[in-house]
């Protein structure tokens, strides 16, 4: 069989091996490593284990003893979803970059080397690989078919998947044909942005920096008392002439807001295309781990 040659193509291959051997959602990544690296590959994962090192969320590392691999995973991090992603990635390192380093070392702090676009491009490429591999298109489609997407639902495919909240939202923005942004703003000023293909043909889209609207900073502060809440918004808020759907939920360390906003009519106007940016390069092309804290 010919092995598959894109980081999307490994995740999809991966997780239809888990499913095909009869197991259930979400992939349990610890199990799934030793036994899917066992046959096929010159040197398996042989040990995955804990570490407690800080700033460093996963490790991908080459026993030369013993002619394996091992992956080591921080378990003090507040997310569960970032874990199970973090194992993801550092899989997606063995299967795609395993010939070209012998250690690799992600967080926060190691993540990114922004002094070398190769650096960048193999962290990308291992988000990608985990996105795929943690929430298979075709099932992700089918819990949201026939619904219409909402925090509360994004939550259900985060919980389902064990991923993220912000990762879980990326991977909706990836595929949907709806016109919705992933905003992550801290103090009233976003941090970074991510618009679906059909929000870019509309130019929506907020460099870092940008000031959070004047009526959704005020709105926040109602999370205090709730998880989150969605509201209509009138035009000259989140776009100069469309109305929008805003939702917002703390993250987990209530210092960042997530904002879903979605634009129902924007379809109904016809715009050039733009170029497509690989939506799971966000979370290594984003600073400071902002995309993992939900």
């Amino acid at each position: 069989m010919t092995k598959p040659s894109t980081p999307s193509a490994w995740g999809i291959h991966m997780a239809k091996f888990w499913l095909q051997a009869g197991q259930s959602l979400p992939v349990d990544v610890k199990l799934l490593a030793p036994e899917a690296t066992r046959h096929g590959f010159d040197a398996p994962i042989g040990l995955i284990k804990e570490h407690e090192i800080d700033g460093i969320d996963g490790m991908l590392m080459k026993r030369k003893t013993k002619n394996d691999w091992c992956i080591a995973y921080n378990p003090t991090v507040a997310s569960r979803g970032r874990i199970n992603f973090t194992l993801g990635h550092e899989l997606g390192h063995y299967v795609l970059h395993r010939g070209k380093q012998d250690i690799f070392r992600c967080g926060q702090g190691e993540m990114l080397d922004y002094d070398s676009a190769a650096s960048k491009k193999l962290e990308a490429e291992a988000n990608q690989f985990s996105s795929y591999l943690l929430m298979p298109i075709p099932d992700f489609k089918a819990q949201i078919a026939g619904h219409r997407v909402t925090l509360d639902l994004i939550g259900h495919c985060a919980n389902r998947y064990d991923t993220s909240f912000t990762a879980t939202a990326l991977k909706w923005i990836e595929f949907t044909e709806e016109a919705a942004i992933v905003v992550v703003a801290r103090d009233g000023f976003i941090c970074w942005s991510y618009p679906t293909q059909s929000a870019r043909r509309h130019r929506i889209y907020f460099s870092a920096g940008t000031e959070v609207p004047q009526e959704s900073q005020e709105r926040i502060t109602t999370l205090l008392g709730s998880s989150n809440y969605t509201t209509r918004v009138g035009p000259g808020v989140w776009h100069s002439s469309m109305e929008a759907e805003e939702s917002a939920i703390l993250s987990d360390q209530f210092d960042m807001t997530i904002f879903l906003i979605r634009f129902p009519g924007a379809n109904l106007i016809e715009h050039d295309e733009e170029t497509e940016e690989d939506s799971f390069s966000v979370l290594s092309a984003r600073a400071q781990g902002y995309n993992w804290h939900k």
